[in-house]
């Protein structure tokens, strides 16, 4: 039954209803258009029974570690999506406008009374092609925290040349 669609829409169910709240404060992360984006997951749960990726409200990812089981609920995601370093931070290639949005990731485990959840915002903007200066720039600024805060919001993003990510 681990694997079944039944035990994966019961599953669903359950993120739906306990997913509201997430565990940690929402993360923001910027990507390109054709680039990649990777949302960073740490987790201190110890036995962890399945993690759920959502985006929206659509399933994108499901993982069953115990069995070494991925799902990818979309075929056109199966492409886009990895897991770098054997680990469940998500990486998603390929980005697309409409990827832009909220990502959430439920970690379930028979030890927790409520499944651990982080919540994403997730912002695409485009590249211009010809290689000029456009409205966005997309660059690696290395470590741009300050007092445990990143100091680019989504606001300041669409109002900068230069996006660190």
């Amino acid at each position: 039954m681990a694997g079944s669609p039944t035990c994966l829409t019961l599953i669903y169910i359950l993120w739906q209803l306990t997913g509201s709240a997430a565990s940690g404060p929402v993360k923001e992360l910027v990507g390109s258009v054709g680039g990649a984006v990777t949302f960073p997951l740490k987790s201190k749960v110890k036995q962890v029974d399945s993690i759920v990726w959502t985006f929206n409200t659509t399933p994108l990812v499901t993982i069953q570690p115990e069995g070494g089981t991925i799902i990818v609920t979309q075929n056109r995601n199966r492409e886009r999506v990895d897991f770098p370093d054997g680990g469940y931070s998500l990486k998603l290639s390929k980005l697309k406008k409409n990827d832009s949005g909220i990502y959430y990731v439920g970690i379930y485990s028979s030890s927790l009374q409520q499944p651990s959840t982080q919540e994403y915002v997730l912002h695409v903007y485009e590249n211009n092609p010809k290689g000029r200066s456009s409205k966005y720039g997309l660059l690696h600024c290395g470590n741009t925290e300050k007092d445990g805060k990143s100091p680019l919001t989504a606001h300041d993003a669409r109002h900068t040349k230069a996006i660190c990510l």
